[in-house]
């Protein structure tokens, strides 16, 4: 492996498995770009390669350093029971405490014996994954930045070149995106936020989504949606998840919102909702999060309601510590306040 002594930073001639400290470290605004081939076959791990954002240089056995981002395509040409669908996917997730966190599946767009390039843009709240030069998904940071040290690569993948994009600033101005609120007694007046980017985090204060709250979105699904999210979490775990899915053009899937929440980052029994679908493509719609004393009511354009109880061994919604919107969605104003019914 060599380092290039051209302007921008890079390895190049790397031989796999490949392990180096990220050049100049890891910054909002950087991107790692990695340009390789998918191998035709190889023995051992074969059906799969990844690039890891590390901690450490422990990147195996049983006491690995933290991995703030897994990127995993998959190639396996059978499942891995008899009746088990092969896996396919680009599986995104990090490892933190030696567990693996809730995985992000996406369709993999690589083929064996095919060049490839995936590109990394670190964000303030999130990275940002490109394939081939379309976006992937974004990863909402479990890690803090400051804590990636190495990048690790290894499975059924040649690389030619790994890049480094991007000038340290000077100073990191906050995001007006993800604002943060220090306690509870900050809080005495709605706070509202116009046309957030998504993926948008926003921090709750010192008593969390406590039952005397609401979240109000003013938002409008993309024309080509498939699904969007609302989170409460704490930490990497999730008080309350809310997926809403789309139904898909050829009218074979209805749509549907589906609720959930992890123990120690294991999905539990999903709700889902197969009645009146009450978001539209590109039809702008009010959504309500009302915090009760048992559990959650979700309200859409003062019409349509569906309810959540709080999972008795999820984290309790006064030690949530952000909310998150992600997916396939625009919003025109976000509000969090007392609860207004």
């Amino acid at each position: 492996m060599e380092v290039s002594d051209s302007s921008v930073p890079a390895h190049r001639n790397i031989s796999i498995p490949f392990a180096s400290d990220i050049l100049d470290g890891v910054f909002p605004g950087k991107a790692i770009l990695v340009k390789g081939n998918v191998l035709s076959s190889s023995a051992g791990d074969g059906h799969r390669f990844a690039i890891d954002l590390c901690c450490g240089i422990l990147v195996n056995g049983d006491h690995r350093d933290d991995k703030a981002l897994h990127i995993n395509p998959r190639f396996d040409s059978s499942g891995v029971t008899l009746f088990s669908k092969a896996d396919r996917d680009i599986v995104l997730n990090s490892l933190i405490n030696n567990a693996w966190g809730v995985e992000q599946r996406l369709p993999n767009p690589l083929e064996r014996g095919k060049p490839f390039s995936i590109r990394i843009l670190i964000l303030r709240d999130y990275f940002k994954v490109s394939v081939n030069g379309k976006h992937l998904s974004d990863f909402i940071h479990r890690v803090p930045l400051e804590r990636i040290k190495c990048i690790y690569v290894h499975g059924c993948v040649d690389i030619e070149l790994i890049e480094y994009q991007g000038t340290r600033p000077s100073s990191l101005s906050p995001s007006p995106s993800a604002p943060s609120i220090g306690s509870s007694d900050d809080f005495n007046e709605p706070i509202e936020i116009a046309k957030p980017e998504i993926p948008f985090i926003f921090s709750l204060p010192a008593d969390g989504f406590a039952p005397s709250r609401e979240v109000f979105f003013i938002l409008t699904p993309m024309m080509n949606a498939a699904n969007f999210t609302v989170n409460i979490l704490r930490g990497t775990e999730y008080i309350f998840h809310m997926r809403v899915d789309f139904p898909n053009q050829s009218g074979a899937e209805r749509g549907s919102i589906v609720r959930n929440s992890t123990v120690e980052g294991v999905w539990q029994h999903e709700e889902k909702h197969l009645g009146r679908f009450p978001f539209t493509l590109g039809v702008t719609s009010d959504l309500k999060i009302v915090a009760g004393a048992q559990g959650l009511k979700v309200v859409v354009d003062e019409s349509f309601s569906c309810d959540f109880v709080y999972r008795p061994l999820s984290p309790p919604p006064t030690e949530a510590n952000r909310i998150t919107i992600v997916g396939d969605v625009g919003v025109q104003k976000f509000v969090f306040r007392n609860r207004t019914c």
